[in-house]
């Protein structure tokens, strides 16, 4: 009977020793995890801030490639916190495309494949957003040749250039009393869009567009000869003055269905290659509504379609001034 008594005493013993253990060990394990939690909070800001600094150099490198290329795809100008923001003057464009009297080489040679070299006067104005998103939607580029007639849409010139169009300058008011005044008056004209052209591109582009063309007349009711005079200086200055092949006829006032009938008998010749005029300035709502059209005939007719640049074949009229 003793000796039973004590076997369960031990039993109990060694009961009561298992559950202390046990005991201990849930509180250890409990410590334990408070401990863990102490020591990730301390170390969360540091991992924190060395992860933003990783992030950030993934960033500055994406912004230095973005600025080397200069272009933001698709037409969409990312502004989010830590993109840079879209320069112009980064742009491989301006050290090709810039005013530069020592660059006289020009093609002035026909097209070995058919290319319409889409260009837009007058704008940019009310009219310009609509057209670019037609561009875009046909997945074309092309050139405008801007004025500061509606000043409010200065903006939209880098806009346009931002989305991959060349920009040309064409006249500050476009007022031929006043432009074709005399030879000073014109280039005094000319330096007032290159500023403007400038502030919004970061240069001078050479690509330029007589207000009328190089063969219009109505400069000669204000000084005599000053179109041969002007087309000579013009290109000793390093800029090249571009007239067209064809027009759709909105420079009067036209239905949709006039302006693609017209290009239609207007291209009837079949050049491979054509600098074709239109306008995207104050009122030219019904080129935007003719345009997809226009676009869609020329394709319908195999043409593919370009900016203007220095290789570009140079359309120039006769003079007559």
């Amino acid at each position: 009977m003793e000796n039973q008594r004590h076997d369960r005493e031990r039993q109990r013993a060694s009961r009561a020793t298992w559950t202390l253990l046990l005991a201990l060990m849930v509180v250890l394990a409990a410590n334990l995890l408070i401990f863990r939690s102490i020591l990730d909070g301390a170390n969360s800001p540091s991992e924190a801030a060395e992860a933003s600094q990783g992030g950030g150099e993934a960033s500055g490198q994406g912004m230095a490639e973005a600025a080397s290329d200069a272009l933001v795809s698709d037409g969409e100008q990312q502004d989010t916190a830590g993109e840079q923001a879209y320069d112009p003057s980064a742009d491989p464009r301006s050290a090709e495309f810039a005013v530069d009297p020592s660059r006289t080489e020009w093609n002035f040679d026909a097209s070995d494949t058919k290319t319409v070299y889409l260009t837009f006067d007058d704008g940019p104005s009310e009219n310009t957003a609509a057209v670019l998103d037609i561009l875009d939607r046909y997945g074309i580029k092309a050139t405008f040749f801007v004025t500061n007639i509606n000043p409010d849409y200065q903006d939209m010139i880098a806009e346009c250039y931002r989305r991959g169009h060349t920009i040309g300058m064409h006249t500050y008011t476009h007022d031929y009393a006043q432009v074709y005044a005399s030879v000073d008056a014109y280039w005094e004209d000319l330096r007032q869009i290159s500023e403007v052209v400038e502030a919004q591109i970061g240069y001078v582009p050479c690509f330029i567009r007589f207000p009328g063309g190089s063969s219009n007349t109505v400069s000669a009711n204000y000084t005599t000869g000053i179109m041969s005079e002007l087309a000579q200086e013009v290109v000793a200055a390093g800029y090249q003055y571009y007239d067209w092949d064809a027009s759709s006829g909105d420079g009067a006032t036209h239905t949709a269905d006039e302006l693609v009938e017209a290009t239609k008998a207007d291209t009837s010749y079949g050049y491979d290659s054509i600098v074709f005029l239109s306008h995207d300035g104050a009122g030219k709502e019904t080129t935007v509504e003719a345009l997809p059209r226009i676009i869609e005939y020329f394709q319908s007719e195999g043409y593919t379609f370009a900016p203007i640049d220095r290789q570009s074949r140079v359309a120039h009229h006769g003079i007559s001034n």
